[in-house]
């Protein structure tokens, strides 16, 4: 007979209290936050971890459309499981906690679901209780799948004080190719807008993913633009236009933030634009509009793990982090 766990998975709403604990929690993302999953276009599902009436953790996923379980989603960054901030507790007994706080999900997972997909944040760090679960089977379908991904954390404090750009040690630490791209925008009179909404976004994003053979469809397109405005008419997000001396939009970069960071989310530029300033000079005002307007420390920006897009945004610097995406079942 099975011993009765000491936790209890029960649903949770969205709302007020949920977003609370998100804000709080080292894992908690904008990714989990109620806005975002409601602009999401798509059912979430979130539960409490209860140790009697305390509240221990807090799980997240997208349920997969035939319902036999949970799936990533592209707009989703971030999901999974959440651990309650408790820094009364000696670290030693919280990471035991938080371990038996994983394996009782998995266990409860895998027994609901056929298929597990979760995207964990860069500060969930224990990962052994999923690379334990049905340690000595031989079938590797009852095991998880680990995928090491990254992402880069850049430190933007210094730029809040709108001093002189150069001489701030993020400027310093970028790539010089970087440096020269905002030295040459600058001087030739480029600007960046703040504002606006997704329009002129997807038009610039739509051939891009033409050119690279993406999904075009509508249906995906669409769920970008409802996520943007939800963001904008929250607070929660940031549209920046970048215009030539001419003033026309030559790139769009699209930023979002919870009360941790900030996060990139997209950008896309003319296709026809010449301007070689063009996405590094929207990245560099929206690091100091976001520090400035915003209060904001840090950004992450969300993944580092294709080779060209990877190193565009390590050579603005920033520390890299691991994070991992969970599987089982079949993908």
């Amino acid at each position: 007979m099975s011993r009765k766990s000491k936790f209890e998975l029960i649903p949770a709403l969205p709302d007020e209290r949920w977003d609370e604990f998100v804000e709080a929690s080292p894992q908690g993302t904008i990714f989990s936050l109620s806005r975002y999953l409601e602009a999401l276009e798509r059912d979430s599902e979130c539960f409490y971890v209860m140790r009697g009436q305390e509240v221990k953790a807090a799980l997240c996923y997208t349920p997969c459309p035939d319902e036999a379980g949970c799936e990533l989603d592209d707009l989703a960054i971030h999901n999974g499981i959440m651990f309650k901030n408790d820094e009364t507790k000696k670290e030693t007994k919280a990471r035991f906690e938080r371990f038996e706080i994983t394996e009782f999900i998995i266990n409860e997972l895998d027994g609901r679901m056929k298929r597990i997909e979760l995207a964990l944040a860069p500060q969930f760090e224990d990962l052994r209780p999923f690379l334990w679960h049905n340690y000595h089977s031989k079938d590797p379908h009852l095991k998880f799948e680990t995928d090491l991904r990254y992402t880069s954390y850049l430190d933007i404090s210094e730029l809040a004080s709108g001093g002189d750009d150069e001489a701030t040690t993020v400027f310093r630490n970028m790539d010089t190719i970087r440096q020269r791209n905002i030295r040459e925008a600058g001087k030739g009179g480029a600007w960046v807008e703040k504002g606006g909404d997704s329009g002129q976004f997807i038009a610039f994003y739509q051939p891009l993913l033409t050119s690279q053979g993406g999904d075009v469809s509508k249906g995906k397109l669409g769920r970008m633009a409802k996520l943007i405005d939800v963001l904008i008419e929250s607070d929660l997000g940031l549209v920046l236009t970048t215009r030539n001396p001419a003033g026309e939009p030559i790139y769009v970069t699209v930023f979002c933030h919870d009360s941790k960071r900030a996060y990139y989310l997209f950008g896309a530029g003319d296709p026809v634009a010449t301007e070689r300033y063009k996405g590094t000079f929207g990245f560099w005002e929206g690091f100091k509009l976001l520090a400035q307007d915003r209060g904001l420390r840090t950004v992450d920006m969300e993944g580092v793990n294709s080779p060209q897009r990877g190193w565009f945004k390590l050579s603005f610097g920033g520390d890299l982090r691991p994070y991992y995406q969970v599987y089982k079942g079949n993908r």
